[in-house]
């Protein structure tokens, strides 16, 4: 939980380089390829130190349903939507559950307060594109597992470490450019001075030419 703060917006990718977003419709949620439409940014609001809420462009909250993605498909598979609710509860609740390889720290399971894991499905319909919360084995839990990791990119973050280190960033480009600016000169330099160099061992070249030339 340390990476995420509060009003921190992210995008949410899985393992097939798909991003959660959220329909126009105001209510369905399902995968794109598209990571820079708004509708893939996500604000999180903390909760607790163990949980979120993440709210959607349209001001809704990604929200663990109790209804199937599938008609006559229950228990299973059960439909993520985004909604606005009068009051907020555990159907809006996620409990980030990091992962425990160190080449992927910002790669994290999403788990409602229910045991159930934020889902990706691909392959033919039914489930295709579908987005869904599920409960899983045991031996399901896996970092191998892409359907349910999720990899969390930094879109805006209000932490004052964050926009140091954008401003650290900022600096080091314009001292860069400086330096390379500066090169460029001292370059130039040295050429009209190896240019005007030539220029007067020719000039006494000629000269003394002509002095031979009237001796003669």
């Amino acid at each position: 939980m340390e990476l995420f703060q509060d009003n921190m917006i992210i995008r949410l990718k899985n393992g097939q380089d798909r991003y959660l977003i959220a329909h126009r419709d105001e209510i369905s949620v399902s995968k794109s390829r598209d990571g820079f439409t708004k509708n893939a940014q996500w604000t999180i609001e903390l909760n607790d130190k163990e949980s979120l809420y993440l709210k959607s462009c349209y001001e809704k909250y990604l929200t663990a349903s109790n209804q199937p993605s599938i008609p006559g498909m229950i228990a299973r598979n059960l439909k993520i939507i985004q909604n606005q609710p009068v009051k907020k509860n555990t159907s809006h609740l996620w409990l980030p559950v990091g992962q425990s390889d160190p080449q992927e720290p910002h790669s994290f399971w999403l788990k409602t307060l229910h045991g159930s894991y934020l889902k990706s499905h691909s392959g033919p319909p039914p489930l295709g594109n579908v987005i869904t919360h599920d409960l899983l084995q045991q031996d399901k839990l896996n970092s191998q597992n892409k359907k349910i990791t999720w990899h969390v990119e930094i879109v805006d973050s209000p932490s004052d470490t964050w926009k140091h280190s954008d401003s650290m960033m900022s600096k080091m480009l314009v001292g860069m450019r400086s330096f390379v600016s500066e090169k460029h000169k001292v370059k130039d330099k040295n050429k009209g001075d190896e240019k005007d160099t030539r220029n007067g061992r020719g000039r006494r070249m000629k000269f003394s030419h002509r002095l031979n030339c009237k001796t003669i």
